[in-house]
């Protein structure tokens, strides 16, 4: 482990990284409780505009376009990342996994939770995945979408998934 791990690992364990003994911790704060809720007019605007990029996204995948879901559900400098870490930067870096990605599968999205503020809001969502190649089981990802308004219109600032699905109970 380097330094500089073993250094924020006993950081966050709260001990000291000089004496390793507990660090005196000052009283917790109160819990802060549940976020804010949006306007019921903003939150349906927001539900009728991202699900219509959902149905997009969907679509797109069917036809195998990846300049549509680049181009009309992505900000130019949007951010992805998945469980192996590696972060994909901008449309240009989207695009080309993207072209490849719609190959793949046929893909359905199923909002689970959702928070909506005036100009940002974030939504999980169980990414369900088609393998085209029947002989591949369906899989799923567990999504965050990331969303801005610009100009009156959601839309995407980036996403991070892993794979795995929230229960239906949710």
């Amino acid at each position: 482990m380097s330094k500089t791990v073993a250094l924020l690992a006993s950081v966050m364990l709260g001990f000291s990284a000089v004496a390793a003994s507990p660090v005196v911790a000052a009283a917790p704060a109160p819990a802060v409780g549940d976020l804010p809720q949006a306007e019921a007019a903003d939150l349906a605007e927001f539900r009728r505009q991202v699900d219509a990029l959902y149905r997009m996204k969907e679509e797109a995948f069917a036809k195998e376009d990846a300049d549509t879901i680049v181009d009309r559900f992505y900000t130019r400098d949007a951010i992805t990342f998945g469980p192996e870490g590696k972060p994909v930067i901008g449309r240009d870096a989207f695009r080309e996994d993207y072209r490849n990605i719609v190959k793949i599968a046929t893909v359905k999205v199923e909002p689970v939770a959702t928070h909506v503020g005036k100009d940002a809001g974030w939504e999980w969502v169980n990414f369900r995945a088609f393998p085209k190649d029947k002989t591949q089981k369906p899989f799923t990802f567990i999504m965050l979408f990331v969303f801005a308004k610009k100009d009156g219109q959601w839309v995407s600032g980036g996403d991070a998934y892993t794979v795995g699905e929230f229960s239906p109970s949710r």
